[in-house]
């Protein structure tokens, strides 16, 4: 693994520029510098913790820098577009973009793109570089504009793409911003009450000779077991958690997962129409880019992250690969939605699968759009309702005992 260094540079206007960069030594890496228009005026090499190994360092960038979001890809792509076509050409919009970007993460991306090309990289290329960080729709559609002499056009496409995943990313989350307000105050005042104000009541009663009801009893204990053993109770919990989350990352764990979300009771539905607007959207896309259908098929097994139905689209591009219709092996999955099946049935008869997929995925957000905001105003009354009812009988257990000393006053 060829050593991590850290380095400050200056481009021909004097502005300075911080960045990380892998390289086989220290001449190379000065090299590479150089051929972008930098002049290193501070060096030095990674050492400790982010050198254990490239999973390490790709958690510990995101952690600190965050990472880009479709916004931030929407404008990369607007930008990008109108630049080339105002005559820059690729390496020098990447530098420029990389300036201009206030994302940590995504200008340091930027600035080794544009080192890629200079090297003589071709663009596609050099964004392969990145691929775990840029979206695989992006660079697969780079290549296709890139190869067809229509670069400008296909990021316009990507642009229109992710806008329309910014907004319904933001109607889902202003849709549920509320319902997890809800759930996160209730949380806080009812731990306040059980670990605080219920051992207060617990002392009076104790020295008033009462007995306290069994639902304030059984909250009572579980205070004091949490006050006394919280240091236990706390490393199970991380422990449950680490081992839930190595789980998880295995191919049965993350499998599992995905099926469970799909066939949750209330939320399965919505993440099940979120999943088939994206296949929609991504299939759409690529073939209006000019993309074929089995490396189509292939890209959007990947954006989906979804293992189950990942597995579906590998078995779907198998059989399509034997000469079956699309619409055949998605519906013996049984996984996608019946009118996402039938609208790909009539695109692959009609000619228009591109235009048809399109319509579904319109059709999917809109009822994304009203499921998310339908389950928001149900949310609100029944959440309310339920931690009204628990501080009421929590109340009323701790104060009945209280009333019938008054009434044998």
């Amino acid at each position: 693994m060829c050593p991590i260094y850290r380095y400050c540079a200056t481009d021909w206007s004097g502005r300075k520029h911080r960045g990380r960069q892998s390289a086989p030594g220290v001449t190379e890496l000065l090299e590479s510098l150089n051929a972008r228009g930098f002049t290193v005026i501070e060096l030095r090499e990674e050492k400790g913790l982010l050198r254990l190994g490239p999973g390490i360092s790709r958690w510990w960038e995101q952690l600190r820098y965050g990472k880009a979001g479709s916004r931030d890809f929407m404008i990369f792509c607007h930008q990008f577009a109108t630049l080339l076509r105002a005559g820059m050409n690729a390496h020098n919009v990447l530098q420029f973009l990389a300036g201009q970007t206030k994302q940590a993460a995504f200008r340091r991306r930027l600035e080794a793109v544009a080192a890629g090309i200079a090297r003589g990289n071709s663009l596609t290329a050099s964004f392969r570089e990145h691929a775990d960080y840029f979206p695989g729709i992006l660079v697969h559609m780079l290549e296709a504009g890139e190869a067809g002499g229509a670069l400008e056009a296909v990021l316009e496409r990507l642009a229109e793409h992710f806008e329309r995943q910014h907004n319904l990313e933001e109607k889902i989350r202003s849709a549920t911003i509320y319902p997890l307000f809800i759930i996160a105050v209730a949380a806080v005042v009812l731990a306040v009450m059980v670990l605080f104000v219920l051992p207060q009541f617990a002392g009076v009663f104790s020295a008033m000779g009462l007995e306290m009801p069994l639902f304030a009893m059984v909250l009572l204990q579980a205070s004091e077991a949490l006050r006394r053993h919280w240091l236990p109770c706390l490393l199970t919990l991380l422990l449950a958690a680490t081992g839930l989350r190595f789980y998880l990352a295995t191919v049965p764990g993350r499998l599992l997962l995905d099926r469970i979300m799909l066939r949750l009771p209330i939320f399965g539905s919505l993440y099940r129409h979120s999943l088939a607007a994206r296949f929609a959207r991504v299939m759409a896309v690529l073939l209006g880019s000019g993309l074929n259908l089995i490396p189509t098929l292939e890209l959007v097994e990947r954006v989906l992250n979804n293992r189950a139905l990942a597995r579906a689209l590998k078995q779907t591009r198998e059989a399509v690969s034997q000469g079956q219709p699309v619409a055949v092996p998605l519906q013996k999955s049984g996984l996608f939605p019946s009118l996402l099946v039938e609208m790909v049935r009539i695109g692959e008869a009609g000619g228009a699968l591109a235009e048809m997929l399109n319509r579904t995925a319109d059709y999917y957000e809109r009822e994304i759009t009203f499921t998310a905001s339908r389950l928001g105003s149900m949310l609100e009354p029944v959440l309310l309702l339920l931690v009204g009812l628990f501080v009421g009988a929590l109340v009323f257990s701790i104060l009945s005992p209280m009333y019938r000393i008054f009434e044998t006053l």
